[in-house]
């Protein structure tokens, strides 16, 4: 028997797991004990969601799409060699650089790989390809957070542990997050912090868990989080609850924000969400005086058109009432994959190196052109938005697509959209563990290895950096993430990309940002159960609570406190933002947000749809619908349309009757499944299942900052029979489960 310890491949918390495992097989799964993310504790995903490493369609050996013999895109996949897989995959980056420019080649890549993966990819297309056409699921999540919080605060990223819940925090403000669903061990904190008699505020148009023992719940209208997070900072300010002494040393901004909120009183703001004032001035007076204070927020703050300004808001509360830089404080946001804030930290995004550095600097070019050895310029424009891809096929700028660890076939909005963007691609290379939604659509797929079967560091929503350790050795011809973007780069000629193991790879990360990685070795990760960044040099112990010193990551280290509004008409967001800047007088650049519904809706579509995850489930399933135990234990009927007693009644439907739904984008078929915990006139589904996808429904609409998708839509729906539903399955089989690209044409926008 061999015992590992790896860190555990789903949410974001970062979980250590012990692997025991005999002739290249898991035997036993335990939650590690001296780990303080779990302390031993796993959820069902953490305990029964490893099925997936050993099951028999995992991809084993390189397929190319042929037809007679060679590479057609209108073959079928055929294995192939890992050199003629490689050759052919160089050959045609090459011919779209040689003919297109290096930007008409797009990567997107994983926040299921490990932080050296992800450090080489973006590495690979800056220095190779020499694109920063680089992007990653933070785009669709928290992309937001990390500009609202870099916004305010300088960093976008979480300022405590989640573990201080327990023990220190006496106040938590729960924004648009159902952790107990999403994140099952740091509900636990959370837990624990309530059964200690912390007092707990949840805001959310839905009745989750948390809100139902909520001391105040707030149960707002869909995308009405800057009104109430606005009333309660009006009532903090006219109250003079907030924190003066604070708000002078350590802030700009406080009078702009004043202002701003000055019509956002708890009864104007009541009459505009129907939310009782007294709920909105109960929360306010609790999270200023029952201190400290901490926020979480997830999808439910940054799945908006104003994302940005729903984060900034949030900060702004936590920034007046001085709940930040002490222990129990400050804001979490959490993340929704293993390594997504790792995948951050690295660089994968369009416009950032992997030292948090913007890439239009000629001082960061300069730096890493010169670590890196290049033999071409960086280049210094910001790449292509994965949200932006589609549009980027159609009009011609991009040729070449390639994804590593991604399914956005699946997990990507307006569904329907991405399946013709990507039908009008030149090439697209897909690397993955298994034959997915997405990897059927592509013309070579590489096999790549599970966290079972690699060495690697893995970076959680709290910033602490965990090893992984290998367990078992890869399936078949399989290759580890790291030594396939390797192997293509030195296909193009590269010199620097000789790596023996991982480690080597790190040691190149900390040299890249040694103020947050430099003093995290593997020698140390070994001895500790992780190490939060920044750590500087290897006697520093790691800063798992942030800004102590009350000093931000600005440039005088002051925190800025950003004047945020919500207006009718989304149309009118960039004259109300004019508006604003001339009422307040703002000085030039600093920021200001305006936030708006994206779709409302109408008689046509009079029905709000809003996305959301199930314990049972990981985002697109790829994993999880492989365990016998979560897909055939836990989730007892699959997809399913969550809706309202008083809805229902008026549909005349009952509990699994069978309904199609469709939006300006989509359609699908699925269950109702009628429940008390989703308001009137709202439809809640999972993301979890190709059968009925709920993002062929969501819209195009985005975050205007950052790009990220609002993934939500007006619909309507109409009670079908059974025969009916079985006929939409088959063409939803036929449209996922086959290699041909099928979309419906509904609206491309």
């Amino acid at each position: 028997m061999k015992e590992t310890n790896v860190i555990c491949p789903y949410c974001g918390t970062g979980c250590g797991i012990k692997l025991t495992s005999h002739d290249n097989k898991i035997v036993k799964i335990e939650g590690v004990k001296a780990n303080p993310v779990n302390e031993g504790h796993l959820c069902l995903k953490g305990l029964y969601g490893w099925d997936y490493v050993e099951s028999k369609d995992r991809l084993t050996k390189p397929l190319i799409r042929k037809k007679d013999g060679v590479f057609s895109k209108e073959g079928t996949f055929e294995e192939s060699s890992w050199d003629e897989a490689l050759s052919l995959v160089v050959s045609k980056m090459k011919e779209a650089k040689e003919t297109y420019g290096p930007d008409s080649i797009v990567g997107n890549f994983s926040a299921r790989c490990t932080l050296e993966e992800n450090y080489l990819a973006q590495k690979f297309m800056r220095a190779i390809i020499g694109t920063n056409n680089v992007d990653h699921c933070a785009r669709v999540c928290h992309a937001p957070t990390v500009a609202g919080l870099a916004k305010t605060i300088g960093n976008g990223t979480a300022t405590n542990s989640f573990t201080e819940f327990e023990e220190h925090t006496n106040c938590i403000m729960m924004i648009g997050s159902n952790p107990e669903n999403a994140h099952p061990i740091a509900a636990m904190y959370i837990q624990r912090a309530i059964n200690r008699g912390a007092k707990l505020i949840v805001i959310d148009p839905i009745r989750t868990e948390f809100a139902q023992k909520a001391d105040v719940f707030i149960q707002l209208p869909p995308e009405y989080n800057i009104p109430i997070i606005n009333a309660l900072i009006n009532h903090i300010i006219a109250k003079d609850l907030y924190d003066k002494e604070f708000v002078e040393k350590y802030t700009h901004g406080f009078e702009y924000l004043k202002e701003a909120v000055k019509e956002y009183t708890p009864q104007k703001v009541s009459e505009m969400t129907g939310v009782d004032a007294k709920l909105l001035i109960k929360a306010a007076e609790l999270y200023a005086t029952v201190s400290p204070a901490a926020i979480t927020h997830g999808m439910g703050v940054t799945h908006f058109n104003h994302g940005v300004g729903n984060v900034c808001d949030i900060s702004n509360i936590m920034l007046i009432t001085g709940n930040i830089g002490k222990l129990g404080a400050g804001d979490l946001p959490l993340r929704g994959q293993q390594n997504v804030q790792g995948a951050c930290d690295m660089g994968v995004l369009p416009n950032i190196f992997p030292n948090l550095k913007l890439v239009s600097s000629a001082e960061n070019k300069a730096f890493f052109e010169k670590l890196w050895d290049c033999k071409q310029p960086l280049s210094t424009e910001i790449g292509i938005h994965k949200t932006e891809v589609p549009d980027a096929i159609m009009d011609g700028r991009v040729k070449v697509f390639y994804t590593i660890g991604e399914n956005p076939v699946m997990s990507e909005p307006n569904t329907n959209h991405f399946l013709k963007g990507i039908s009008k691609l030149d090439f697209y290379v897909v690397q993955d563990i298994f034959m997915t939604e997405t990897a059927l659509k592509a013309d070579v797929v590489f096999p790549a290895v599970s966290v079972g079967e690699k060495q690697g560091c893995y970076l959680n929503a709290e910033r602490r950096v965990q090893l992984n350790d290998k367990t078992l050795d890869p399936k078949g011809e399989a290759k580890q993430d790291w030594e396939i973007i390797c192997e293509l780069a030195k296909r193009f000629g590269a010199t620097d990309f000789d790596y023996e193991k991982p480690e080597d790879i790190w040691n190149e990360v900390r040299r890249a940002d040694p103020a947050r990685f430099g003093g995290i070795s593997y020698a140390r990760l070994q001895g500790k159960e992780g190490i939060a960044w920044p750590c500087p040099s290897e006697d520093h112990p790691g800063t798992p609570s942030l800004y102590m010193d009350k000093k931000f990551f600005t440039k005088d280290t002051k925190a800025n406190l950003v004047p945020v509004i919500f207006i009718d008409n989304k149309d009118n967001m960039v004259d109300a933002e004019d508006e604003l800047r001339k009422k307040l007088n703002l000085p030039e650049n600093y920021p200001c947000m305006v936030g708006s519904v994206d779709e409302k809706v109408d008689e046509v579509y009079p029905i709000s749809l809003l996305t959301t995850r199930k314990v049972y489930q990981y985002t697109v399933g790829t994993m999880t619908r492989r365990s016998k135990t979560l897909e055939y234990g836990g989730d007892s009927h699959g997809p399913s349309a969550e809706i309202h007693p008083d809805l229902a009644k008026r549909y005349n439907l009952k509990n699994h009757d069978f309904i199609k739904v469709e939006s300006r984008y989509g359609y699908i078929a699925l269950l109702v499944e009628i429940t008390e915990v989703v308001p009137d006139n709202i439809m809640q589904m999972a993301f979890h299942y190709w059968e009925g996808l709920c993002n062929e429904l969501t819209s195009g609409g985005w975050d205007y900052t950052t790009k990220t998708p609002t993934y939500k839509a007006a619909v309507r729906m109409e009670k079908i029979t059974q025969e009916e539903y079985s006929t939409i399955m088959g063409l939803k089989k036929m449209k996922f489960k086959t290699s041909k690209i099928i979309y419906d044409d509904y609206h491309h926008e």
